[in-house]
């Protein structure tokens, strides 16, 4: 383990190249010696991941890497100041040793994969290294408008695909990079180059994208942020009277795209564009609704958006979104600029996005319409019991627990169990770095480890539950921050009444409705049935706009709400509920918990302690220290610098007593010593202050 900052690995594997595709060994292993073979392919050394996938012979290895689908083997391995004259081996393949090791989907070694004919191919995506501005220090792939792809991205370094015969035997297959995946060709006039990409402007589709300061003094180098602005039909940006609300659609990595499918659909382009909506059904063509509406662009180092909170691991995205980008498309655009008449929306991540961001920031926005969001209660993450389970891989009957599910005739088909999901992320990154789902997460949700990654609330490969992590989980358990939070300070109990409306379906796919049942049965306990708008559809899966609604009718639902809730509306919405006492989620908060600093507080050295007591003789109790949660720690009593007795097994909270393993009455000295381990942590020794022992 590790006390300093920017945890590196073990040094590279190292052979020489070869002409040939493929040469036996002696060894009984499958080896892959991939080489560097392209002339200034690298200016230098790096530290990166490299990916090797296995894929059916004549096919794209690319074309499916889908947990759920995916014919490829693939394998993962991390290498350290790589360079141009460097060559990485990958073979064999296990659980243990993920750091410097290598990692498999679906197999665990590259021994297990069966001779065959393949379409072999290797990645390097190379990781930048960042130094923060709480002192902790990483090494990351930050995307390029490219929406920080798992494998592939821009700057990632590519073998050719080779046909070839995996023998089931002794082999080296032999491979270089040769080639870069470049940058987009943008069309776009945007400041930051390809950061959030760089798009131009069309007639109602506009591109803004912004410096943030905030960002980057945390990340020390430049960071943007973006957004899409679709504008309505009639807009004059030189009629400063005629101002309109914001929509804000909350999504994935949205690219160059409008919201709703505007560029993409047609229809509503069409209808958008002219103002009108056709009827249909023998109905009148209506006006469009006057909205602005806007996506933001928010790649970022762990996934391809930032989830738009604060966070210890990626930093005060939530401010630069809020207080910097939203402020200047305001200067920039004809905007109602009140709480009333900013709504938040979205599904799945942009569900979480929309509705964190009303509950966090309800002084900003008005109100949200939320679909099938990730997890609001961490009573069930998925559908993994967090709070309780002492296992995110099964339950306590040894019982596999899913992640991913699809129905027919309304029967559950398990497409992938949260254990599948997780190794296969682990292909692709380890410490959390794969940019896939359960380990943006774990940086969202959590707090900056030790090591400077996010602090991993279980086990990657055993699933083990660590309960400290998940403790820090609890100020984004959205549930549980609502009711934290009721009638102090913040008073959530009547700032966000009515607010906040959901929706979710029985059958979601990735078992968010459990979430929001949860996140239900909270509110309505504290608020009754009506603090929240929740729908939970029976049947339903994941995906579509709020309550399944035609898109039309949906925004008219949000501009009825807005109309409503305007100061010459029905029923307007308060001043009070929109004060700056009821924000959440300050950066400065945030970092004080989960910062580089809150991690160095967290350690503490082993303690020795000696009294003499006349009727028991010498007490003398020691305790391990304490250490970031899955830390395992072996102890050694030291007697003058010496080992004394056989090291043993010691939990954080145990109380050791010593005893003698000496007949001697001299005095000595007496330490313990503690050693640390924990996955993709660099083992730790130390030691407690010496005390004197004796007469």
């Amino acid at each position: 383990m590790v006390c300093f900052q920017g945890v590196r690995w073990a040094s590279l594997v190292v052979a020489s190249a070869a002409c040939l595709p493929w040469v036996a060994l002696a060894s009984s292993n499958l080896h892959v010696q991939i080489s560097v073979g392209g002339n200034n392919l690298l200016k230098g050394k790096v530290d990166g991941r490299v990916v090797l996938m296995f894929a059916p012979n004549g096919t794209d290895p690319l074309d499916d890497i889908d947990v759920t689908s995916t014919p490829n083997k693939m394998f993962g391995k991390n290498v350290f100041s790589f360079g141009p004259r460097d060559t990485v081996t990958l073979s064999g393949g296990s659980p243990d040793g993920t750091a410097t090791g290598v990692t498999g989907f679906p197999l665990v070694s590259m021994d297990d994969v069966p001779a065959g004919a393949y379409r072999v191919q290797a990645f390097l995506n190379p990781y930048d290294k960042a130094k923060r501005s709480d002192g902790s220090e990483v090494y990351l792939k930050f995307p390029c408008g490219d929406g920080a792809p798992n494998v592939d991205g821009v700057g990632s370094l590519m073998t050719p695909a080779l046909d070839l015969e995996v023998h089931g035997g002794p082999q080296t297959i032999k491979l270089a990079f040769d080639s870069v995946e470049p940058v987009e060709a943008f069309t776009g006039k945007e400041i930051g180059g390809c950061s959030q990409g760089n798009y131009a402007d069309t007639a109602q589709l506009k591109y803004v994208k912004i410096r943030s300061k905030k960002l980057s003094e945390f990340w020390g180098r430049d960071m943007y942020v973006g957004a899409n602005i679709l504008l309505p039909a009639g807009y004059n940006a030189a009629d400063k009277k005629t101002r309109y609300p914001v929509l804000y659609n909350q999504n994935h990595w949205t690219g160059g795209a409008g919201s709703y499918g505007y560029g993409s659909n047609k229809a509503f382009t069409a209808a958008w564009d002219n103002g009108v909506v056709p009827g249909t059904n023998g109905t009148s063509d209506r006006p469009a609704p006057k909205l602005i509406i806007v996506a933001f662009r928010h790649e970022a180092p762990y996934y391809d958006d930032s989830y738009g909170v604060n966070t210890a691991n990626m930093g005060p995205y939530g401010d630069a979104i809020n207080d910097e980008l939203i402020p200047y498309i305001d200067e920039k655009f004809n905007t109602i600029a009140q709480p009333y008449a900013r709504i938040q929306d979205g599904g799945s991540t942009g569900g979480w996005i929309s509705i964190a961001s009303v509950i966090l920031r309800p002084d900003l926005f008005g109100a949200c319409f939320s679909s099938y969001p990730d997890s609001l209660d961490f009573h069930s993450h998925q559908d993994i019991p967090l709070y309780t389970n002492k296992n995110a891989y099964e339950t306590a009957d040894g019982v596999a627990i899913n992640s991913i599910r699809t129905f027919q005739n309304d029967t559950e088909i398990i497409l992938a169990t949260v254990a599948q999901e997780n190794h296969w992320e682990h292909v692709f990154g380890t410490s959390s770095r794969s940019s896939l789902q359960w380990d943006v997460w774990n940086s969202v949700f959590g707090v900056q480890g030790l090591n400077g990654y996010p602090l991993e609330p279980w086990d990657k490969v055993t699933g083990e539950i660590y309960p400290g992590a998940v403790e820090y989980w609890k100020e984004l358990d959205l549930s549980n921050y609502v009711a934290s939070n009721w009638a102090n300070a913040k008073n959530l109990g009547e700032v966000l009444r009515g607010r906040i409306y959901l929706y979710v379906g029985t059958h979601d796919n990735y078992y968010l409705n459990e979430g929001v049942a949860n996140f239900q049965k909270q509110v309505t306990a504290l608020g009754g049935p009506n603090w929240a708008n929740v729908t939970i559809t029976p049947g339903q899966n994941h995906g579509g706009n709020y309550q399944r609604r035609e898109t039309w009718d949906y925004l008219g639902l949000v501009t009825g709400w807005i109309a409503d809730h305007s100061p010459d509306g029905k029923t307007p919405l308060p001043k009070k509920f929109t004060r700056a006492s009821s924000r959440g989620n300050k950066f400065e908060d945030v970092i004080r918990v989960g910062g580089r600093g809150a991690a160095l507080r967290r350690q503490q050295k082993p303690s020795v302690s000696y009294s003499l007591k006349a009727k028991c003789g010498p007490v003398i109790k020691a305790t391990a220290g304490r250490w970031d949660p899955g830390v395992a720690l072996r102890a050694q009593w030291m007697v003058n610098g010496r080992a004394s007795g056989a090291s043993f097994a010691v939990k954080q909270d145990d109380v050791l007593r010593y005893t003698s393993f000496t007949k001697s009455t001299k005095k000595f000295e007496l330490k313990l010593r503690v050693t640390g381990t924990k996955r993709n942590y660099e083992d730790e020794t130390r030691d407690s202050e010496a005390v004197l022992v004796g007469r």
